[in-house]
């Protein structure tokens, strides 16, 4: 019997005597939780995405494979606070025509799996990132699916090829219209979900889509980095999300918006108010690139 805890594997399958070298009282300490019937987890572990996928795949088949919300989790991609969904729940997919998991914790779900869409992540079998983007579209609004695309391009966990074969391979599953429209804007350029929201909020205004992060330039001089910018009306959009900034830091942000406005740039700063008005900040955007071409 083991009774050193730390020899204890994170998940675990539980009988009525016990399991993984422990007594049937000591696996229904409060050292473990119990996701589901017959399986243990250690308490300390719980929200972990990889130990939460452990668990949930503990008492499925083998052909059993994370995806979606959970997939997302697993690779770090962001997802918004509030889902239409159980966002705790594991989902856990079979190939199409298999047995659905139903089980307590999981979200079970049937899909075709072709072995391309599928990896291992610390020996979990997941989607692949570009895969799980496709599996969240049903549950994602616009801005939040671009942001999570944009991620994957940004990180090079997927490719603008692997999306656009998507257009094809899946286009008769639920959530393709909003794919379909979110591919084409995808850009890896944008490194926060939160440059992503305002630069799905410009281009859904009607304006040409920006350029995402670019290091500018005067003669030989390196001012800023910037969120985005239009080259040819030398207009630049910045996102701020900061709440409190301490003085040295403004000081700074002084300096550099100074030095962009002296070396001939249009700076508009938003924030997070700002995109709760779009109208009104689409408005001064499109104004500032008609008034500088």
């Amino acid at each position: 019997m083991v009774s050193d805890g730390a020899a204890t594997p994170d998940v675990f399958l539980a009988t009525v005597t016990g399991g993984a070298g422990l007594s049937r009282n000591q696996t229904r300490g409060q050292a473990f939780v119990s996701p589901s019937a017959g399986v243990r987890q250690r308490r300390e572990t719980v929200g972990d995405p990889i130990a939460d996928a452990r668990a949930a795949l503990a008492a499925c088949g083998p052909d059993a494979v994370v995806t979606d919300l959970a997939a997302a989790r697993i690779w770090g991609l962001p997802l918004p606070r509030t889902l239409p969904v159980d966002g705790r729940a594991v989902s856990v997919a079979v190939h199409a025509g298999g047995s659905r998991t139903q089980r307590r914790g999981t979200r079970g779900r049937r899909f075709r799996l072709p072995p391309f869409h599928l990896t291992q992540v610390e020996g979990v079998a997941v989607t692949t990132p570009v895969r799980t983007w496709l599996d969240c579209a049903p549950w994602l609004r616009r801005n939040d699916l671009v942001a999570m695309g944009d991620e994957i391009l940004h990180r090079r966990l997927g490719t603008l090829g692997e999306f656009q074969h998507l257009l094809t391979w899946g286009y008769r599953r639920r959530g393709m219209a909003a794919v379909r429209a979110a591919v084409p804007i995808l850009d890896g350029g944008a490194e926060s979900p939160a440059e992503s929201w305002v630069r799905v909020l410009l281009i859904d205004g009607g304006l040409p889509a920006p350029v995402c992060n670019v290091d500018i330039v005067s003669g030989d001089q390196w001012i800023a980095r910037v969120d985005m910018v239009w080259l040819d009306a030398r207009v630049i959009v910045e996102y701020d999300g900061a709440g409190h900034l301490d003085e040295r830091q403004r000081r700074r942000d002084a300096e550099r918006l100074n030095a962009l406005q002296a070396a001939g740039w249009r700076v508009i700063v938003l924030t997070a108010d700002d995109l709760r008005r779009p109208r009104q900040t689409v408005a001064l955007v499109r104004d500032a690139l008609s008034m500088n071409r």
